[in-house]
């Protein structure tokens, strides 16, 4: 008996089409996976928060720069806030170089050492403001991520 071409070619096409559908119906019920941050802190960590924090600062967001900083878990947080907000609206291009040093961890905490070079111009006008000095970070885990909890000293962040 003789299959008509036309009924082999619908029946390829069907088999095709349910092989197809079988294939992509996994891919498209389970939805993709986002990369977990790490549960440990380590040095690409410690690299990704302080590249995050020059590119917040040299991209003018204030709001992004918070956004590293876990508020509720900082001492004076409040009083850092406006410090932060003050700068900001006090410079219109700030530039930044940080450099990682020692770093420590302890737990659920890290503390990092960075040496930091920065010239912020004063949205005034006046002359550009250059700072050159130790930062002491310290990090926790919040919520499954990394964030900063405090920062020493707070001044290098203000204009003179």
């Amino acid at each position: 008996m003789a299959l008509k071409a036309e009924n082999v070619r619908s029946f390829v096409t069907m088999v095709f089409m349910a092989l197809l559908s079988a294939t992509l119906a996994p891919a498209q019920a389970a939805p993709p996976k986002q990369p977990s941050p790490p549960s440990t802190f380590d040095a690409q960590t410690a690299s990704r928060l302080l590249r995050e924090l020059s590119e917040a600062l040299q991209g003018q967001s204030e709001k992004k720069f918070l956004a590293l900083f876990d508020l509720p878990r900082m001492k004076d947080s409040a009083l850092f806030r406006q410090q932060i907000a003050s700068f900001f609206s006090q410079t219109i291009a700030i530039r930044i170089h940080l450099n990682l040093g020692e770093t420590a961890v302890e737990g659920d905490r890290a503390t990092l050492a960075v040496e930091a070079q920065m010239e912020a111009e004063p949205a005034s006008g006046g002359p550009i403001a250059r700072r050159n000095d130790r930062l002491n970070f310290t990090v926790a885990n919040s919520g499954g991520t990394w964030k900063f909890v405090e920062l020493q000293p707070r001044s290098f962040f203000s204009l003179p």
